[in-house]
């Protein structure tokens, strides 16, 4: 049966991407490509010539390119890092809330725009700060990690553009912005009581007492910085306040930044993260195909006779958080999940929202395992005096932690004033 057969063809692309550590989208693709050769031959009507033309999602291409262009930019020319560092003179010496302005300073530059992988730029810098200070490291990355990801499912991050280009393609939410808020919403407070259990668990309000511990200085912006700092700032208004098309205006800004001398241009380019874009690409590629072969339909009817009016929001929880452990929330997870929640649905009548919500929980949770790429870049960032192995062990559980509390939160109907 083609519709089975194509389920087992995505889930041996994922593992296969998970096993050999290579791009799940170039697997992707391959696959797709293959496979619809294979449907067209045994009658599925599907035209293996525009497998690439009519599946590849040219939206969020150019937003996430366009986007990825310009905060690669900031990093390169240091505007990110300079950020990062003034933001620790807000504590003022008080160790207590370094770990939360870690959190909210996280939260506003993800959500500006940079995205989760703005941890590679930021994390180091927390860890370092909580050696510093006394501070614990697996509570530093929790509650950093926590602000990063509430901020990257903001409609100008790449995760929040992949969950509300879905869910605004497959009818779940209107195409504005009061449409998208309740499922961010959502994940945001469910992260954000996480980091703030993780912190006063963890010792927050009782760091470590550090003897000599020089005090960061304000890292005055150059002229480069201060240009791209004025860009990011146009976007933000731009998109907030004049409804202006995101990946136009970045793409536009960016390329001003070129023009003024911001940054390098060869490596400007260069550090667009291409990978990335063709993961994501590449994965809506073959659900795609997927999709055309009855795949999706074929998954929804199974589900039709587990999933019941309570159980459904916490079972795509569980199954976001299992497939986003080993694979790309926004290449594969969300992809295939949103347009089946939009299908149960409409089969169980049940919200369309609350199923979502279940998603975009479950599925952005995970992302601070060592599984994962921002919770691997998060061990990958730790200092040579923290235990690495130690770390790694303790971010899985806490995933796992995670998805636990926001299914008891979803059985207690927690979620419920979201949609």
């Amino acid at each position: 049966m083609i519709a089975v057969a194509s389920l087992i063809v995505l889930v041996a692309v994922i593992a296969l991407s998970a096993i050999t550590k290579k791009n799940a989208g170039v697997i992707g693709l391959i696959a797709a490509y293959i496979f619809g050769l294979i449907a067209s031959a045994c009658g599925t009507e599907i035209s293996v010539a525009k497998i690439a033309t009519s599946n590849w999602p040219m939206s969020v291409f150019f937003i996430v390119l366009s986007t990825t262009f310009l905060f690669g930019i900031a990093t390169l020319n240091g505007t990110t890092q300079a950020l990062s560092k003034n933001i620790v003179c807000l504590a003022g010496g008080n160790a207590r809330i370094l770990p939360l302005i870690f959190f909210v300073f996280g939260a506003i530059i993800s959500a500006a725009g940079a995205g989760g992988l703005i941890v590679a730029v930021i994390m180091p810098i927390a860890l370092f700060v909580a050696i510093e200070n006394g501070i614990s490291v697996l509570m530093m990355s929790l509650v950093t990690m926590g602000g990063i990801m509430v901020g990257g499912l903001s409609p100008l991050a790449i995760n929040g553009i992949v969950a509300q280009q879905l869910s605004v393609e497959n009818g779940i939410i209107a195409e504005n912005l009061s449409g998208y808020l309740p499922l961010w919403g959502a994940y945001a407070a469910a992260m954000t009581l996480f980091s703030l259990g993780a912190y006063f668990i963890l010792g927050g309000l009782k760091p470590k007492k550090v003897e000599g511990a020089e005090k960061p200085h304000f890292t005055k912006f150059n002229r480069s910085q201060t240009m791209t700092l004025i860009a990011i700032l146009v976007v933000l208004v731009g998109v907030i306040f004049f409804e202006q098309n995101i990946g136009l205006i970045s793409f536009a800004c960016a390329g001003l930044l070129l023009l003024l001398g911001a940054v390098d241009q060869k490596k400007a380019i260069a550090a667009i993260p291409w990978s990335t874009i063709i993961l994501i690409c590449g994965m809506s590629v073959l659900i795609g195909v997927v999709n055309t072969c009855g795949g999706i339909d074929f998954l929804s009817g199974k589900l039709e006779n587990i999933i019941g009016e309570k159980s459904a929001q916490p079972i795509m929880m569980v199954l976001g958080g299992l497939m986003g452990a080993v694979s790309s929330g926004t290449g594969v997870v969300m992809p295939t999940l949103i347009p089946l929640a939009a299908e149960l649905s409409g089969t169980l009548n049940i919200s369309a929202m609350s199923l979502v919500i279940g998603v975009i929980v479950g599925t952005n949770g995970v992302v601070i395992s060592p599984l994962s790429t921002v919770g691997g870049i998060c061990v990958g960032c730790a200092p040579e005096s923290v235990d690495k192995d130690k770390l790694y062990n303790q971010l899985l559980l806490a995933a796992v932690c995670f998805i636990a509390m926001s299914v008891v939160l979803s059985l207690l109907g927690a979620f419920g004033i979201f949609g």
